[in-house]
This record gives C-alpha cells, structure tokens and sequence, in this order.
C-alpha cells in the first residue's frame, strides 16, 4: 500500500501526516518534533541549526542553542535560523544564516531542513515496513527496495493562498533534488478545508481562516460538486471527490508579528537598555503570548525576565489592548469583507455552511469570538487549530480533486510616454478559473520602425499585505496600474515572470501600425500560453507557446 505524505511548512512550526489506505494521521517525530501542550498536536519547530553550509539540525535539537537564538533576535547572522519560510517566498538568495564567515541562503536553510525531516520520515517509514516483512522473505525484501518502499516518493506541501509563483518553484524544484517521485502542492485554506474533519458528503459551502505564524489566508471553498453534463445533474462517486476554490484573499500577519509586538510592549516598559534586552524579552515573547492567550488562566498576567532585573509584568487587559490599538481585529475584518466581496457574483453569507478556523494563532483572543459574532456560533468550528491543513494536505495526495482559481493578478509591463514611467496593464484577474478558452485575451501591439526584437514582460501582481491594486479602466477597455515611483509598492507587489524573452521579427517593424495579434490563455496546468500572429505577414509565428505557470 503507497504512503502519501504531506508536510505543511510553517513559519513557526512544521507538521507532517501521511494517508494510509483509510484516513490522514499526524506523525510524532520525537527526537526532532514536541507536542503542542494544550492540543497535544505534534510539531516540528521550523528552525535549523547549520554544522556547515549543508548540514544541520532542525527542530527541537536546534531550539538547544539557545545563545544563538538570542543573537538571532538581536539581528545578527549567526548558525541558527527561523522564520525563513517567510524570505523563501521572495528572496530565495537571500542570506539567513551564516556559519563561520559562510553564508547561508534561504534556498540552501530550506533544503537542509527539508532533507533532514524527509529523512527522518524515511527512516520511520523502513523501520515499519521491516517489521511487517519477515527476514526470511528475501522475496518480498526485493520488492520492498525495487518500489522504493519506506522512501518518500510521494509527497504533497501546502502554500499560503498570497505567495507567489517562484516559491511553488522552490519547493517543488528542492523536493525533486531530495528524491521526491510524485510532489504536488496545495492551497493552506483548501487543504484545511479539506482536513477538519466535517462531514463532506454533501455540497459544503465553507469559509476557511488560516491564521499562523507568518500568513493570514481566508478563502471561500466549495466541496463536492455536482456536475452538469448534457443538462443532468451528475454526482461524483467518493473516489471523485471535488473541492472548488471560490475566493481567497491573504496578508503577511501572523504569530511572528505578534510576538513583536510583545516584545515592544515589554522593551517599552524599560527606562533604559531597552535594544540591550530586546533579544532576550524576543525569545520569550512566544511563550507570554500563548500564556495570556489561553482560556483557562489561574493568574491574570505574566513575566518577562531579564538577568540581573526585576520581571516584567504583563497583563491579559494590556496584551487586549496591544491587538486591538495595533488593529489586528480591523485587519481581520477587512481581509473577511474582501473575500466575501470577491466571491459575490458566486456567493451569499446565507449559503456558508461553516466557518474554519486552522493556525496556532487563531487562539489569540478574540479572534474566534470575531467570526462567532459576525456568521453566528453554531457555523464556527476550532477543534483542528495545528492539525486541518496537513491532514487535508495527505488527503489531496490520496486522490481528492480541487478545482483551482488563479490567485495573483497578471499584467504587462509597458512604458507610458505621457506619464514618463512604467506602468501595467491587467492581463489575468485573480479569480480566473481555468482552464480558459483559447483566445481567452487578445491584445494588439506595434513596434517601431526597424525594431528587430520584440518582448513582452508578463509580471505576477500580488497583494504583499495590501488590500486591493487600484486598477483604473481607460477608454481602450483595458485596466491600468502605476505603482507610485515614491514608494516600494512595486517591488513588493510585482514579479517579473519571462524577463530577457525576445521574438525576432522578419522583416522589422516598418510604421506605427499595429504589427503583432497575440492571444492568451490558461491551459489545464496553469500555465500562461500565447499564440503570436504577425499581422504584416497574416501568419502565425508562434502557437500557444507557454510563456509560465501562474499562481
């Protein structure tokens, strides 16, 4: 029987299940992993401790430096690193640790991290499948290493609905160097949707909050479609099972932002040193937020402490205060009326069925009570904080279809001579379902006399925490962004897909009429493809060429 594994790398912590024949469990990986106290879920802390460039340890094992954890809070490079999931979905290259006068990328920490847990993984998986074989069977001891059995051949890995392209490719590319046969990968709010646990047998309308370490992704997912075929009402059997993604909207808030927010409400209650004791109030600012998180508390505050000092006290009425005057409630809000706005034309808050709520940070306080007084208690469901999106992860491994949207905006980057700067024009909506007819866009363009080369700049167009792109329509019908020169809104949002593609054209460019028709559309794997035709010879130069996979 094929394992199909899943690992759901998180900012904070990383959770691993796998699907057996029957049902998706959680796997306690004691010498790296711990259990989460109140849940008793089993977590991996995201968190490498590099021997050299290629090797390190993860987990709890790297949690023991704890000197270079608080220098790694002080914002020096140092062998530990945390939170690189985070730069690994912009800046792969980006250095986040550094052993020796050595630095350490993004790219290089995930694939050390990744490869320890997948061999750990491997290894539990041998030792199991050693014992089912007896030793005697040298028949069956063959076949178990000519099908791989007890490696990780299959394996699926969540992404936060808001991440870009590039990172899908850095996990997928990392999992193919461990040895991965078979990787895929899948939203954080469907698979959650997918792990909770609630009877999907029937259509299931549902809003799913995905609230971590590093992300806030809400989205709008629609379970066990019906579908029309010849004007009948055709239902899928339970090995088709069906999942759609509606909508879904994400910003870069989570635990981790919280936990600085701690560690300044401390750091402001010192009347001196305050940058001298900030990585060691960092280091325990986790910790005092979960306290004064919890429902059950015998006390009404916490401590911080400081070598050589008296506490800190901290109490639950100031951490309440701390969330609201930070506005993580009215981000909360805005983020919820953007993906219900998003999927009106498909959707009424009368039709949810339930609401979600997966991520360790769904527990700070007020947040359940937020969604509970807006779509009613009896909708809201919280008993699978750690564990929904991994299991629904190994259950999209198992065979569980879902239907996907395209999630950024796409556009081309053009130059207005009017406005004298770069500017962009929308080419894919985020919320396309694909795929697309052929021709699904058309545009025009013209080149300049004896132009040779011809390229048009496709760029992914993301939210990077924002919560809309002020798209404005023109008289051509086309919508249109400048990002303002004044800000670093464009190198947040944009993404630059097919920099450095050129087309020759033969003969060049003669007048300012337009010379190149080229038709766009979204294939059945998400890629971007193109049909070129040359106007001034009425042929085609290229046809449904992939430009790149979207998002």
């Amino acid at each position: 029987m094929q394992t199909h594994w899943a690992i759901d790398l998180g900012t904070t912590n990383t959770v691993v299940a796998r699907w057996q024949g029957t049902h998706a469990e959680t796997i306690h990986l004691e010498n790296v992993g711990e259990l989460e106290p109140t849940w008793q879920t089993p977590l991996v802390p995201s968190v490498v401790f590099f021997e050299d460039v290629n090797r390190g340890y993860i987990g709890k094992q790297a949690l023991a430096a704890d000197e270079l954890m608080r220098a790694t809070f002080a914002g020096r490079l140092t062998p530990v690193a945390r939170a690189f999931k985070r730069i690994l979905s912009r800046s792969s290259q980006q250095h986040v640790a550094e052993v020796g006068n050595s630095p350490v990328t993004a790219r290089q920490c995930a694939t050390v991290f990744l490869r320890e847990l997948i061999e750990i993984i491997g290894q539990r998986e041998r030792d199991l499948t050693s014992d089912t074989i007896p030793r005697w069977n040298l028949v069956r001891r063959f076949v178990a290493w000519a099908r791989r059995e007890g490696l990780v051949n299959d394996l699926t890995m969540t992404v936060p609905v808001d991440s870009f392209e590039p990172y899908r490719m850095e996990l997928h590319n990392i999992s193919r160097k461990l040895g991965v046969q078979r990787f895929r990968i899948i939203d954080e709010p469907v698979a959650a949707a997918l792990g909770y646990g609630i009877d999907l047998s029937d259509d299931r309308n549902l809003l799913v909050v995905d609230f971590g370490g590093g992300t806030l992704d809400l989205a709008i997912v629609r379970t066990n479609l019906s579908q029309t075929a010849g004007g009948g009402d055709i239902r899928r059997g339970p090995g088709h099972r069906r999942a759609e993604l509606i909508s879904a909207r994400g910003l870069s808030l989570g635990g981790e932002v919280v936990d600085e927010w701690v560690t300044e409400m401390a750091c402001s209650r010192l009347s001196a040193h305050a940058e001298r004791f900030r990585p060691y109030l960092r280091i325990q600012a986790e910790a005092i937020k979960k306290e004064l998180s919890g429902k059950l508390l015998t006390t009404d505050d916490s401590f911080f402490q400081l070598p050589g000092m008296e506490p800190i006290r901290v109490t639950r009425k100031e951490f309440l205060e701390t969330l609201e005057n930070r506005g993580l409630y009215k981000m909360i809000d805005r983020l919820t009326e953007a993906v219900l706005e998003d999927s009106a034309h498909r959707f009424s808050i009368a039709d949810l069925d339930a609401v979600l709520l997966t991520g360790g940070s769904t527990l700070l306080p007020g947040v359940r009570d937020l969604f509970e007084k807006r779509f009613g208690a009896s909708r809201v469901h919280y008993w699978e904080p750690f564990e929904a999106v991994v299991k629904g992860a190994a259950i999209f491994g198992a065979g569980y279809y879902v239907d996907q949207i395209i999630h950024h905006d796409y556009a081309i980057r053009v130059y207005s001579d009017s406005a004298q700067c770069t500017e962009y024009e929308l080419l894919i909506k985020r919320g396309t379902p694909y795929p697309t007819p052929e021709a699904f866009q058309t545009r025009y363009y013209a080149v300049a006399p004896r132009q040779q080369l011809f390229s048009l700049p496709v760029c992914e167009v993301g939210f990077a925490g924002r919560h809309a792109i002020p798209w404005k329509r023109r008289g051509n019908g086309n919508d249109y962004w400048t990002p303002d020169p004044n800000t670093t809104e464009e190198s947040e949002c944009v993404v630059v897909l097919n920099e450095g593609d050129q087309l020759r054209l033969t003969p060049p460019g003669q007048d300012s009429r337009a010379r190149l028709r080229v038709d766009f559309a979204i294939d059945s794997e998400r890629f971007l493809c193109a049909t070129i035709h040359d106007l001034l010879r009425d042929r085609d130069i290229v046809t449904m060429a992939r430009i790149h996979r979207l998002r």
